[in-house]
């Protein structure tokens, strides 16, 4: 017989929290640590309009926490979000200082900037946490990457996609 225990976002937004500051003191050069030969340096769009390169801009030297969302999605990214919002005021201001969140779309051509930013603002996220949009395949390689890629998904024209969340430096 099994017992449901429930853990309140509180206690999983603490845990995170440890794991992201013992990742920040864990030197990027570590044994193991993936850099510029693994991360594709692919061009993305940010909510604001800004063109970013993925590793160079976003995630080289940083601690940083990474999930793939969907504005439309209709269950999943929508309770993400909100837990990460919710991280990110227990964080406060480290998030954009040694701390960046990115959340990036798997559905750029429904979303654009534009429909990033008022997701963004639909969560009253608050700056160091970015919504990035890009090229397709492009979201595809940094999945694949991040060993998030389904191929029976990838291939297919369903929006389903892995509610994993990346956290590293």
């Amino acid at each position: 017989m099994y017992k449901y225990v429930s853990i309140s976002r509180r206690v999983i937004a603490v845990l995170l929290l440890a794991t992201i500051m013992t990742l920040g003191m864990i030197p990027s050069d570590s044994k193991g640590a993936r850099g510029a030969n693994h991360f594709p340096n692919v061009l993305l769009i940010t909510h604001e309009g800004k063109a970013v390169y993925f590793y160079e801009d976003l995630i080289k030297d940083k601690v940083v926490v990474i999930n793939f969302i969907y504005t439309s999605c209709p269950n999943s990214c929508s309770l993400e979000t909100a837990h990460l919002r919710e991280v990110q005021s227990i964080l406060g201001n480290r998030v954009g200082q040694d701390i960046f969140m990115y959340s990036i779309s798997i559905d750029p051509v429904q979303d654009t900037p534009e429909i990033l930013k008022q997701y963004a603002d639909k969560f009253n996220v608050r700056p160091g946490w970015t919504f990035l949009t890009g090229k397709k395949d492009d979201i595809i390689l940094l999945q694949k990457k991040f060993g998030l890629s389904i191929d029976e998904i990838e291939n297919g024209d369903s929006q389903d996609h892995n509610i994993n969340m990346i956290i590293g430096n």
